[in-house]
């Protein structure tokens, strides 16, 4: 695993990566709390309360530890554009993935004002690409909510 050492603690943020060689369900996306200190893989659920991650990997959301496997998403393939989208700006907070400029059928919302990326690997041959961090002027357009499955960080 990867943790980014940015701290994101306002605004809305988009961190992009291009999985180069993606061979492995193990590989993936996402925050966690800036205040951890100890960091176990998103899958470590034994303690969730240890666990501050947000994690998408394969089509699986893990929060904290617990995965909530998603069939509307799509799965992390080699040569995919991956996006993970922090708005602390909104309130809740929420967090998206977009898999080659496609937003996933969920939001992660109410976790800690202070982030940071992270990005997991499966195997030792498996390759990510940074792309970009940048912030965004505006909110995602999310469009229909009523059929975005809501996550609460807890």
């Amino acid at each position: 695993m990867v943790v980014f050492d940015q701290l994101i603690s306002s605004g809305i943020w988009e961190f992009s990566v291009k999985g180069n060689q993606i061979r492995t369900v193990g590989t993936g996306i996402g925050i966690i709390d800036a205040r951890q200190i100890e960091i176990p893989h998103p899958f470590y659920i034994r303690s969730s309360n240890n666990n501050s991650s947000i994690c998408y990997i394969g089509k699986t959301i893990w929060i904290k530890g617990i995965g909530k496997v998603d069939t509307g998403s799509n799965d992390i393939k080699s040569g995919d554009e991956v996006s993970a989208i922090v708005d602390l700006e909104s309130d809740p907070h929420s967090f998206n993935i977009k898999v080659n400029n496609e937003i996933q059928p969920f939001s992660v919302i109410s976790f800690p004002d202070g982030v940071k990326f992270i990005l997991t690997f499966g195997i030792m041959n498996d390759e990510w690409e940074f792309i970009s961090l940048k912030e965004l002027d505006k909110s995602l357009d999310l469009g229909e909510e009523d059929r975005r499955k809501i996550y609460k960080y807890l």
